[in-house]
């Protein structure tokens, strides 16, 4: 394949790397080939970075399987390490480029709006209630998201960055200094290099407990102010629209409890615990009045399934539980 020139604009240099992508991974690419494609890369700025932007789209779009000669990680990234090539894919060739030649189309609606890599179009993430899920993005970053939870994940070229919505979740976050891990909750922005916590956005409050690293916390509308910084061991707790933030010792296990399937509280409003419940069981809990609700409670409920979990509340608490056709009601006795 010919190279270009270095004064093609964006839109060329993302047509070449879809040419480039599509013929690389089709299996008839030689040993000429991948030499002429490291020289196309390293011949302009612009021709890495549509390559790169090229590479992220199609991991977003689950057009993941790449060559296990590559251990299943994007192209590029395995090329700088191992002059490998995919292994031949015989009548599939036709599917891949086809599949490149879209994603090719893709791209260029992305770089004709003038849009920068971090703005890509993000990947949706939603559970319902009584469900959590596992998430690996293709950084290596692990997510655990909780029960009724939604976050939308974008991964450019500079940044990782997460929108949190109503949610819970443990992220595990694969070190990467050239691209900062943001997450946008509530009225703060979270950013993370490389660790381990417990995000929660619930109505209007935050919490965060990290377990290992170091998070900064910023408010959302002054990014270029002095950081929060949260390390290990540590709880920030923020309600929305407040200036002020609380930052305690606090002990990660709780925080983290719901991955092994439990509930941990030290004296916490009956409130938080019919709401988490909610989002556990297939139908809410209700609270009958404010006096139940305004009940402390301090225990643990391992969430196994609902008839058990109801049974010990009400061993530790003084409840009463009435079950109606739609809703779990707690009354206090």
């Amino acid at each position: 394949m010919a190279t270009t020139d270095d004064n093609l604009n964006d839109g060329h240099a993302a047509e070449e790397a879809a040419r480039w992508f599509a013929h690389l991974q089709g299996g008839a690419s030689t040993d000429g080939d991948w030499l002429a494609f490291e020289a196309w890369l390293q011949a302009a700025p612009a021709h890495a970075s549509a390559y790169e932007r090229l590479e992220n789209l199609w991991v977003d779009l689950d057009y993941a399987p790449v060559s296990k000669e590559l251990g299943g990680r994007p192209l590029l990234a395995a090329r700088r390490r191992l002059p490998l090539r995919p292994a031949a894919r015989g009548p599939g060739r036709r599917v891949w480029v086809g599949a490149a030649a879209a994603v090719a189309a893709s791209l260029a609606v992305v770089v004709g709006l003038g849009l920068q890599p971090g703005a890509m179009a993000g990947q949706t993430y939603e559970t319902p209630a009584g469900k959590t899920r596992d998430i690996t993005l293709a950084d290596g970053t692990h997510i655990r998201l909780n029960a009724a939870s939604k976050i939308t994940v974008s991964l450019g070229r500079d940044a990782r960055r997460v929108e949190m919505a109503d949610a819970e979740a443990v992220f595990d976050v694969a070190h990467d200094a050239r691209r900062p891990f943001l997450i946008s909750v509530g009225d703060r922005q979270v950013r993370v290099v490389g660790t381990e916590f417990n995000l929660r956005h619930r109505d209007d409050q935050v919490d965060l407990t990290v377990r290992r690293g170091i998070v900064e916390v910023r408010p959302a509308d002054a990014l270029g102010a002095a950081p929060t910084r949260v390390t290990v061991g540590q709880e920030l707790t923020h309600t929305e629209g407040q200036p002020a933030q609380i930052l305690k010792v606090a002990d990660p296990i709780q925080s983290f409890a719901w991955t092994n399937g439990q509930l941990i509280y030290k004296d916490q409003p009956l409130s938080d615990v019919a709401a988490d419940l909610s989002r556990r069981f297939s139908v809410p809990v209700r609270l009958a009045d404010a006096k139940t609700a305004a009940l402390r409670f301090s225990g643990v409920l391992v969430t196994d399934n609902e008839p058990d979990v109801l049974r010990r509340l009400a061993a530790y608490a003084p409840v009463r539980i009435e079950r109606t056709a739609d809703a779990i009601i707690l009354h206090h006795r």
